[in-house]
């Protein structure tokens, strides 16, 4: 499978996740998050054919989604949801899950351009 049709499907599911929970309660939006959901398993399930980068775009993706969700509660003054601790908590620790992704693939790369030096 492409990477884009990888990214575009995940892309698809976290949109999916927050306008379900910006839709509020009610069957919508439960069909809406649970269509997400399962966006997100198909994509997991398709974890052999992924490239490199692209579980910490991922990560970044749904724990920007949560974030956002969030937001838009407080915003439209729903901010004590049944949803909120899972979307505080869960999404600033995929966001650092995604920055620890990306740290350690870019000094792991920068590690094989410069080999350590011997004392020889």
């Amino acid at each position: 499978m492409r990477p884009a049709m990888l990214v575009f499907e995940d892309v698809f599911g976290a949109l999916l996740l927050v306008i379900g929970v910006a839709l509020g309660s009610g069957y919508l939006a439960g069909l809406i998050v649970g269509v997400s959901i399962g966006t997100a398993a198909s994509v997991i399930r398709k974890r052999d054919v992924w490239p490199t980068w692209f579980q910490d775009f991922s990560l970044f993706l749904w724990g920007t989604s949560l974030l956002i969700s969030e937001a838009w509660l407080v915003y439209h003054g729903k901010g004590s949801s049944p949803a909120s601790p899972a979307l505080i908590s869960f999404g600033p620790g995929f966001l650092l899950m995604a920055a620890y992704g990306f740290a350690k693939r870019k000094f792991a790369a920068r590690s094989k351009d410069h080999p350590p030096h011997s004392a020889s």
